[in-house]
């Protein structure tokens, strides 16, 4: 069922030019000559060593019939003037009748934050960014269709890519300098706990962007220690998912798709046309697009009823689904945020237990936002 391909990708090829004596590509890569450049490697079969590990690779995995059909390449490539140039060539490459492995679809995307001037950018912004495109990826089309390529790049972000696979259950394969073709990477066991996820999901969506807090350490344990770090600014202490974190959050939002059934609360016993939306007086009729949404929200099977508490024009975030502050097991505050403003929000749900109630956070951050 493979047919899509995520490769990182590295500068190999850019170097295997700049050592190479002969013809003509050396000349269009001083000169930035993308199509001409592209033409002459068009010309040379993709296995051959100064094609790059990164073609070298995708010639062998072709050669291996990995995958079912091409629907899709993208190709990952680095924060940097060379990334960025290896992404437009193989862009072009990869969807050229020419080319011996065509793609239907071929796009290379930045990984922003991930190059070596800066370690700890690399560390806080690009692994985690790396992990957010490839979720990102899996969400739109499901882990059963992709393959990746963790072959080129950072040694720090092939080895990610491998862990990311692994959490996701998507074969990695990766092609060693000294070896000639493709291998499969097997599989690793991982120890990862859905509960503790699930227990702490309205943290975790929070912590996706960033979370403001007075003093440090205020609503973690011990176990967050390897998946959230935090600064310090003007008094403040502000937490984000490490790249352990992002990718921990990833694995556990495909876990849940999966399962989700086991988990959510019952129906409501409301009929729908019965379900009450009550809005604060300076509220009503005020926030654009606020009550579409939220005659929406109230068709979701486990709602009984909504009532906006807050209302502010000037504000805007993002929007939002977690634990109410008095956390009750049978309501779940909300936030919508759009056109300007901010609306927050009690929606009163059907659950009985802690876990159900984050459980259908869970499912209204995944599949309602």
């Amino acid at each position: 069922m493979r047919n899509i391909l995520i490769s990182t990708a590295g500068t190999s090829l850019l170097g295997n030019i700049n050592h190479d004596k002969e013809g003509k590509l050396k000349e269009f890569v001083e000169s930035g000559n993308i199509k001409s450049l592209c033409n002459e490697l068009l010309k040379i079969k993709q296995d051959k060593r100064i094609c790059g590990a990164e073609m070298n690779s995708v010639a062998s995995i072709a050669s291996k019939n990995m995958l079912k059909s091409n629907f899709y390449h993208l190709i990952l490539v680095s924060d940097t003037d060379e990334g960025r140039f290896i992404g437009k060539i193989l862009e072009k490459i990869y969807v050229s009748k020419k080319s011996s492995v065509v793609f239907e679809k071929s796009e290379y995307r930045v990984i922003e934050g991930l190059n070596s001037d800066d370690a700890k950018r690399f560390q806080q912004e690009g692994l985690k960014n790396l992990v957010r495109i490839i979720g990102e990826i899996v969400r739109q089309y499901g882990a059963e269709h992709i393959l990746i390529n963790a072959t080129g790049g950072y040694k720090a972000q092939i080895s990610f890519a491998g862990m990311i696979g692994q959490a996701l259950d998507i074969p990695v394969c990766y092609m060693f300098e000294s070896f000639s073709e493709i291998i499969e990477l097997p599989p690793q066991p991982v120890s990862l706990d859905l509960d503790f996820w699930i227990e702490n999901a309205s943290l975790f969506y929070e912590l996706e962007d960033s979370l403001q807090l007075d003093s440090p350490h205020d609503l973690f344990d011990e176990r967050f220690s390897m998946l959230v770090d935090y600064i310090e600014e003007d008094g403040s202490y502000i937490y984000a998912l490490t790249s352990a974190g992002q990718l921990f959050h990833e694995t556990f939002r495909y876990r849940f798709r999966r399962r989700k059934k086991d988990f959510i609360p019952k129906s409501s016993d409301i009929p729908e046309h019965q379900k009450k939306i009550k809005y604060e007086d300076d509220n009503a009729g005020k926030h654009k697009g606020l009550s579409a949404w939220l005659e929406q929200l109230k068709r979701v099977s486990f709602v009984n009823g909504i009532y906006t508490f807050y209302y502010n024009s000037d504000l805007e975030k993002k929007n939002l689904f977690k634990i109410d502050r008095a956390e009750n097991i049978d309501k779940i505050e909300g936030w919508f945020s759009k056109n300007g403003g901010i609306t927050k929000f009690i929606i009163r749900i059907t659950a009985k237990t802690s876990q159900e109630r984050n459980a259908a956070i869970v499912w209204l951050n995944e599949f309602f936002i």
